[in-house]
């Protein structure tokens, strides 16, 4: 079967859960100043699945791709990533996987000033240790494809200051790219975006699902984007709602 075929096809049927949740609350602050963000979360995601999470400002959505992302933790219940139960994990252990498996979209970008937007999206590599020649060119390469997929061939020695919003938010998406993570998590991907931007970033995320497996978890107000996941879940003041689990695989339509 070639790309074209798997495209359409959709993700296999019984792909292998990525991400479990199971009962998380989350409450940030202490006492009558605390606030409950998450409310007995349950979501599990399958390796290959594109998932949004919609909601309005403040119903949690952040808060619940942080812990997914593992950059925050859970207050009550259990997440596994990969199999692996997060709560039992040091510090140290939940970096190393983060930078093995998962890549970030922030909606600030979170794009270092200094260096250009090749350099931005070839960090994530860099920092996972010192690079040969040959690996350093195959990066340098892959960092540069990402980009041209996204428009952006004109601006690659450009700095952060000299982008404008849009540019930025595309940098910041092939940055979480090109480690070919197992799962990126995503905050309102592409809410700076035009049409024909919105287009190249899902074909761009859809490729990754079909070659590399990835599985995307976006949150979004975005309607642009909910012809093209597999699956649409609600999160209203922090408590998640969406379609049954058997009804979630739908058939991508992807441009090649």
């Amino acid at each position: 079967m070639d790309m074209m075929q798997n495209l359409k096809a959709g993700p296999p049927p019984a792909a292998p859960e990525l991400v479990q949740l199971a009962g998380v609350h989350k409450r940030h602050g202490q006492g009558l100043a605390g606030v409950q963000a998450l409310h007995d979360i349950d979501l599990t995601v399958a390796q290959g699945e594109m998932v949004a999470i919609c909601g309005p400002c403040g119903s949690g959505k952040t808060s619940l791709l942080n812990i997914i992302g593992m950059l925050d933790t859970a207050s009550e219940g259990s997440v596994i990533i990969a199999r692996l139960l997060v709560s039992k994990m040091s510090d140290q252990a939940r970096a190393d996987l983060r930078s093995e498996m998962i890549g970030f979209v922030f909606q600030s970008y979170s794009l270092i000033p200094v260096m250009t937007a090749h350099e931005n999206v070839l960090l994530p590599l860099m920092l996972r240790g010192r690079l040969d020649e040959a690996a350093l060119e195959e990066a340098e390469q892959r960092a540069a494809d990402l980009l041209s997929r996204l428009g952006l061939a004109t601006q690659m020695r450009h700095y952060p200051g000299r982008l404008d919003a849009s540019q930025s938010q595309r940098v910041a998406i092939a940055r979480s790219l090109v480690t070919h993570p197992r799962l990126v998590v995503a905050d309102e991907p592409t809410s700076r975006l035009d049409n024909g931007c919105v287009r190249l970033v899902m074909d761009l995320f859809a490729r990754h699902q079909y070659e590399h497996g990835t599985a995307f978890v976006l949150s979004t107000r975005d309607q642009r984007q909910f012809s093209r996941v597999t699956r649409t879940l609600q999160l209203t003041e922090g408590r998640l709602a969406g379609t049954p689990l058997e009804a979630r695989r739908r058939p991508l339509r992807v441009q090649v």
